[in-house]
């Protein structure tokens, strides 16, 4: 069994590393592809580092100046890399351009596989999610992985009922969970020991967390603007400063509108993953645009404000742990009475820290089958 893993950005290393540590301790014949998507230290290289992931055997310098510039050299280079290698399993992980440059790769390549007799199975992690919203990227990517691939991961039964009513049901579907409650697990009581309050002089629960990247919600000054805002007005009504973890995109903008810290909003500069998931874990609440954020804020327990007008995790909003307020400050502000004082539980609803351990036997399951 030999697999190739196509990857590049933040949340596909960091939800990726748990099944890389296990290929590695089982002696599993596979490489990395790095599209290079991001290319910023901080967004990328420091996540291969903190989870000792093996270097890329393959790093493609693909250009990010356009969509198509990114697909034609990306596709182009990891069919290449299919074609010398010949792996039996390409994996994908979510929905940035990288997975649907590597899903892609493998579908070219296996138009012709009739001619060369090996097919690679396409594997998507974290498959089936869906906002209904195709005005996100992110969505068209999902729907279009899905349908190219040929085992699908999918975290909760809600995502699996997406990949049934879109006409998958003939794919090889399995519900494991999402690989992000492993990485929690694993880095639990490093999270807990951290030393970032006390570098900060802050003090458990007594500030606001945020991070903003999107387009709709940084690009749109009227949009940055209401939440920044808002931001201002909850602090000084809850006498709570909000922890802002500035995103390279978001600091462009920032700078321009020559943005700086003010008594409620803190801005930082990225930060690394333990020491923002220990802001996290003792934040009062989560303000976020991120899809992985609202999924690590159910499984510690920390209330959730989406500042979007859709989500793609839908169960959280089932349970009622997670608020979309979109870019309306009354809503926000709402959002914010309703969870200031209600106790969260911690959620169980992406997997107990064994999701990657699932994911592997399944493929070795399918593997001696083939």
């Amino acid at each position: 069994m030999k697999i190739c893993i196509v990857l590049s950005t933040r949340p596909e290393i960091i939800k990726l590393a748990p099944l890389i540590k296990i290929l590695k301790n089982n002696n599993n014949k596979f490489f990395l592809i790095n599209t290079n998507q991001h290319y910023i230290n901080l967004m990328s290289k420091v996540f291969f580092d903190l989870f000792k992931i093996p270097k890329p055997k393959y790093n493609i310098k693909a250009s990010t100046k356009t969509h198509g510039m990114f697909f034609s050299k990306a596709i182009n280079e990891i069919e290449k890399v299919l074609y010398k290698e010949k792996p039996n399993y390409l994996i994908v992980q979510g929905d940035t351009n990288t997975a649907l440059a590597g899903c892609l790769a493998g579908t070219m390549y296996n138009r012709k596989f009739i001619k060369n007799n090996h097919k690679i199975s396409i594997v998507h992690i974290e498959s089936g999610l869906r906002s209904f919203d195709e005005m996100m990227p992110e969505e068209i990517n999902r729907k279009l992985i899905d349908n190219l691939s040929d085992i699908l991961f999918p975290p909760t039964y809600i995502d699996v009922k997406n990949i049934k009513n879109e006409k998958l049901s003939h794919k090889k579907i399995y519900k494991v969970g999402n690989t992000i409650s492993d990485i929690l697990k694993m880095n639990l009581s490093k999270i807990k020991k951290n030393p970032i309050l006390k570098k900060l002089n802050l003090k458990k629960k007594e500030y606001f967390l945020t991070t903003i990247h999107r387009p709709e919600s940084v690009d749109n000054i009227k949009n940055l603007t209401v939440l920044l805002n808002s931001f201002e007005k909850i602090g000084e009504y809850y006498k709570k400063k909000f922890i802002f973890s500035v995103h390279p995109r978001t600091q462009k903008i920032l700078k321009k509108l020559n943005k700086k810290n003010s008594k409620y909003i803190n801005f930082l500069k990225p930060l690394e993953y333990l020491d923002f998931m220990k802001l996290m874990l003792d934040s009062k609440m989560i303000f976020t645009d991120s899809g992985g954020i609202q999924e690590e804020a159910s499984i510690i327990g920390v209330p959730c404000i989406t500042l979007r007008n859709s989500t793609e995790r839908q169960i959280t909003l089932t349970k009622k742990i997670n608020i979309i307020t979109g870019y309306n400050q009354r809503k926000i502000l709402n959002a914010t009475k309703k969870f200031y004082n209600k106790k969260m539980k911690k959620y169980k609803l992406f997997g107990n820290g064994d999701v990657s351990k699932k994911i592997y036997m399944k493929l070795i399951s399918n593997f001696k089958k083939q």
